[in-house]
């Protein structure tokens, strides 16, 4: 006949193999720890697992083991930005003249020296335009109080995306003129103006802010073929441009690829926590959410398709915005497209 085991042992060894198995699951928690902190920092692409499941423990300490995976992680980037700055119009170039055709020295206010050269580039954070406000992609105003018509203006720089961008403007005669009103015609950045001859008048150059320019800033990227799964804006200080404030949020060559955003939520203060204001998405939008791409052309003219660089586009009717400061975060989920048909 077999011995009989006494309750008090059986609790005995109870007590004893819960404490293996803490210890066991501390030394394993002890070592990974470990592990992460002589790790490096990386990327990496999901989806995340949390190790193996040990069979049955579902109790006594052992979750943080039992979780086998935590599905797709959702990325996101927030963006801040304020109303555009007010005109400069000889923010890039002081009053001066050419004897022949030449550069303009760029001097204005809200130039600044990089690499021993003196560029308007906003973006870069300088002393002289280290706000929100300054760092929107915008139109180049040519002032003059001569007859200069019969002279072309070439600037040289980028565009939102960080391209370089060039746009030959001819000439005003005692006016402003400007360079283009397209968004890829803008400027993230100047790095240089020619003059075709010498110049009749005094010219300055700067910032334009004619009524209904296109003002556009980069917000971030969007790997190819990623899933779009939520955009919100909060409103910190309602935005108050002439007419209304419409804006857009999506790419260079398409400004409303991903979402519209009505006047009526960046006039009004965000007041909904963590919900935020919604965007507007049309039946187009919706499909694109579901899997975001970009046809480029390499240097052997061959097109392919590319990661998206997102854009946040603000055309302001009327007067240009004296305020407004707003939060934009988009969601989404890397490589990961629901257009293919892929599982979850």
């Amino acid at each position: 006949m077999g011995e009989i085991i006494s309750p008090t042992y059986t609790l005995a060894l109870i007590s004893y193999a819960d404490w293996l198995g803490r210890r066991y699951r501390d030394g394993i928690a002890n070592g990974l720890y470990s592990q992460g902190v002589q790790m490096g920092t990386t990327t990496f692409s999901g989806p995340v697992k949390s190790g193996p499941v040990i069979s049955g423990a579902t109790s006594g300490g052992y979750r943080g083991l039992d979780l086998k995976d935590t599905n797709w992680v959702k990325n996101s980037f927030v963006h801040y930005f304020q109303e555009p700055a007010a005109q400069d119009a000889d923010g890039i170039c002081t009053s001066q003249t050419t004897s022949a055709a030449a550069d303009l020295t760029l001097d204005g206010a809200l130039t600044q020296t990089v690499n021993g050269n003196s560029i308007y580039a906003p973006a870069l954070g300088s002393a002289v335009s280290t706000t929100a406000d300054a760092a929107w992609a915008r139109r180049i105003a040519i002032t003059s109080d001569g007859n200069d018509s019969g002279i072309t203006f070439t600037v040289y720089g980028t565009d939102v995306n960080g391209k370089a961008l060039s746009e030959a403007v001819t000439g005003p005669s005692s006016t402003e003129t400007q360079t283009a009103n397209t968004l890829v015609g803008i400027f993230k950045s100047v790095t240089k103006i020619t003059t075709s001859a010498s110049t009749v008048g005094n010219i300055t150059v700067g910032t334009a802010a004619v009524a209904a320019d296109v003002y556009c800033r980069a917000l971030g990227t969007i790997p190819y073929q990623s899933t779009i799964t939520g955009i919100k804006i909060w409103v910190a200080e309602a935005f108050n441009a002439g007419t209304a404030d419409p804006m857009e949020i999506g790419k260079s060559d398409d400004q409303d690829y991903l979402a519209d955003v009505a006047t009526a939520i960046m006039r009004a203060v965000t007041t909904t926590g963590n919900t935020g204001g919604a965007v507007t998405v049309d039946a187009t939008q919706n499909a694109v959410w579901k899997s975001v791409s970009q046809e480029d052309t390499g240097s052997d003219s061959v097109a392919y398709d590319s990661d998206v660089q997102v854009v946040l586009t603000y055309t302001p009717t009327g007067a240009l915005s004296t305020t407004g400061q707003a939060w934009i975060k988009i969601e989404f989920m890397q490589a990961k497209n629901l257009a293919s048909g892929d599982t979850w």
